[in-house]
């Protein structure tokens, strides 16, 4: 089941557009992905070692963003200042690994 219609199916309120927070989740996820798959490229690199803090950076990324997609997925006891909270980190890791890749 993709996550638009997981969202749509959710029994109670959810005070956002589910549609732009499936998308959102589905963006997490594949950006989850993408910085996993960066991190092992570099390391199948020759000169691996100076790719420490791009691996890093890859890996810190990939981290905040499955779990930024997690914490958007649940809404039973929805704390609006985590969210926040989530997001705001999300977007520093993300910009960091942009940043450095």
């Amino acid at each position: 089941m993709k996550t638009a219609e997981m969202m749509r199916t959710y029994p109670a309120e959810i005070n956002l557009d589910r549609e732009l927070l499936a998308r959102t989740v589905d963006t997490l996820v594949a950006c989850s992905q993408a910085c996993t798959a960066c991190a092992d490229a570099c390391l199948s690199e020759d000169m691996v070692a100076d790719l420490r803090k791009c691996i890093r950076s890859n890996l810190d990324c990939a981290d905040v963003c499955d779990t930024t997609a997690r914490v958007l997925s649940r809404h039973t006891g929805y704390d609006a200042n985590l969210t926040r909270a989530q997001l705001q980190a999300c977007a520093v890791a993300c910009k960091a690994c942009g940043d450095e890749c």
